[in-house]
C-alpha cells in the first residue's frame, strides 16, 4: 500500500472562526500537516522567515489587515516560488476574484468550502 506524500501547509484568515473550522476539519484528512496559522500575511511572513522548510501550500484569505492576501501571495510566491497558493475569501466579486489569480494564486475558494478546499489539496499533493 502506497503512503501519501505528507503535504505541509499555512493558513492565514482573520477570522478566529476559520481557525477553529480548519483545526476541526483536519483530522479527516491525516496526509495535510498544518504547519501555522496567522491573522494576516505579515504574521505568516514573519513565521516562514524562521523556518528552514518551506511549506507545500498555502491556504490565504483575500481581506485581512496588516497585509492582504493579495500581497501576501505575491511576498511568498516571490520568497518561495514552488509554494502553491490557494484563495479564501467570502467575496463574490468577480473582479477580486481574478485579482486573486493574477496575484499568483492557483484556485479561489469560498469560506463555506473549506471541507472541498482541503480534499482538492489532499487529493493533488497526495
Amino acid at each position: 500500500m502506497k503512503l501519501a506524500k505528507r503535504v505541509r501547509m499555512v493558513f492565514a484568515d482573520d477570522s478566529d472562526i476559520h481557525h477553529f473550522y480548519l483545526s476541526n476539519l483536519l483530522p479527516a484528512f491525516p496526509n495535510l500537516e498544518l504547519v501555522h496559522m496567522a491573522k494576516d500575511g505579515k504574521g505568516l511572513l514573519s513565521f516562514l522567515e524562521q523556518q528552514a522548510d518551506v511549506p507545500d501550500v498555502g491556504i490565504i484569505d483575500l481581506h485581512m489587515p496588516v497585509l492582504d492576501g493579495l500581497s501576501t501571495t505575491r511576498e511568498l510566491l516571490q520568497r518561495y516560488p514552488r509554494i502553491r497558493i490557494y484563495g479564501f475569501t467570502s467575496s463574490s466579486d468577480a473582479r477580486e476574484k481574478e485579482m486573486m489569480l493574477q496575484a499568483g494564486m492557483c484556485k479561489i475558494y469560498a469560506k463555506n468550502e473549506l471541507r472541498e478546499l482541503l480534499a482538492e489539496i489532499a487529493a493533488c499533493n497526495g
